[in-house]
């Protein structure tokens, strides 16, 4: 029986859609950024002193960046429709709401700090919040999606309290991989324009760090998918730590054979997708490892295109009092 709280799957579609938005204009921003463009409109708001858009005598790089400002409309607007469905649902769900709202509330602040960037010249402190917010985006439009699969019941664990716990320690190290990987990113040849700034650290020294928490997040990953391999956790659960896996492994070849051909443009634009797709899988598992109230699994599948966490009864009333989020 499905949960009276689950969203429709209309509302989830809309949900899915604002993630992919998310990971679009990260993608866009990338082609900014490598094809040194970020400062083809050299201010903001406008797109230079005089015009809000370019004109007829604009170069290419002037048309990417302007493009990349456009999408964040279609992102902003995807957002409004999140807004409205969480809104339009019945039982109200608040949490739901919230979650939605600040999808839009997100998109302002990132229009704020990506006009921030332009205006100091592409700053690389300025550049890697930019892109740290963005990742911090995905990941909140991920916990957007999956609440909207679950109910508001109380949290019922699908594994042991410690295994939780070291998945939400992966985060950590994720976090980390990613803030060591924009300085990486700013501090290489990558700049958006040739005149930007850098930060003043050893390129390779930062790479070599960036690796090493890519191997340790790797390590827990695998050390996540043992421990509930022995615990005889769901298998739905299992799978989204294989997900991970699945994304980590050509993520840490595509990372090593950018860095020793010279950072191609096109390598650096798929490392950047695989670290948007880490993310995702990454924030999946700790939803995997619980749930609250059952939704059916003929529902969560309907063309969603994401696996779905079976439900499994729930542990003793001790497991669910020591174990929440």
């Amino acid at each position: 029986m499905n949960s009276p709280s689950a969203v429709s799957p209309f509302a989830r579609r809309v949900f899915l859609a604002n993630l992919c938005a998310q990971i679009g204009i990260v993608i866009t921003g990338g082609l900014v950024r490598l094809t040194g463009s970020g400062l083809g409109c050299d201010t903001w708001p406008r797109c230079n002193d005089e015009q809000w858009t370019p004109h007829g005598e604009s170069d290419i790089y002037t048309f990417i960046e302007f493009g990349n400002r456009m999408l964040a409309y279609v992102v902003g607007a995807i957002a409004v429709a999140a807004i409205v469905v969480a809104w339009k649902h019945r039982p109200v769900r608040k949490e739901i709401r919230y979650l939605a709202a600040f999808q839009l509330f997100a998109v302002v602040g990132q229009a704020i700090l990506g006009g921030i960037t332009v205006l100091t010249d592409l700053h690389p402190a300025a550049v890697a919040s930019h892109l740290l917010l963005s990742m911090f985006m995905i990941g909140s439009a991920v916990v957007l999606y999956e609440r909207s699969r679950e109910g508001d019941g109380p949290v019922r664990p699908l594994a042991r309290p410690e295994i939780r716990t070291f998945a939400l320690v992966g985060v950590g190290v994720l976090s980390a991989l990613l803030v060591v990987g924009t300085i990486v990113t700013g501090s290489g040849p990558h700049a958006g324009d040739e005149e930007a700034r850098r930060f003043d650290v050893n390129v390779d020294q930062m790479a070599w760090l960036h690796a090493d928490l890519a191997f340790l997040l790797l390590g827990a990953a695998l050390a996540l998918a043992l421990a509930l391999r022995v615990t005889d956790a769901p298998a739905a659960a299992q799978r989204r730590v294989w997900w991970l896996l699945g994304v980590l492994v050509p993520q840490g070849l595509i990372g090593y054979t950018q860095y020793f051909n010279g950072l191609p443009e096109w390598q650096v634009s798929l490392h950047m997708f695989g670290a948007c797709l880490v993310v995702v899988t990454t924030t999946r598992i700790l939803f995997g490892l619980r749930e609250r109230g059952e939704v059916g699994e003929a529902e969560n599948e309907a063309g969603d295109g994401l696996p779905a966490a079976a439900a499994v009864p729930g542990p003793s009333e001790e497991a669910v009092a020591a174990t929440r989020y």
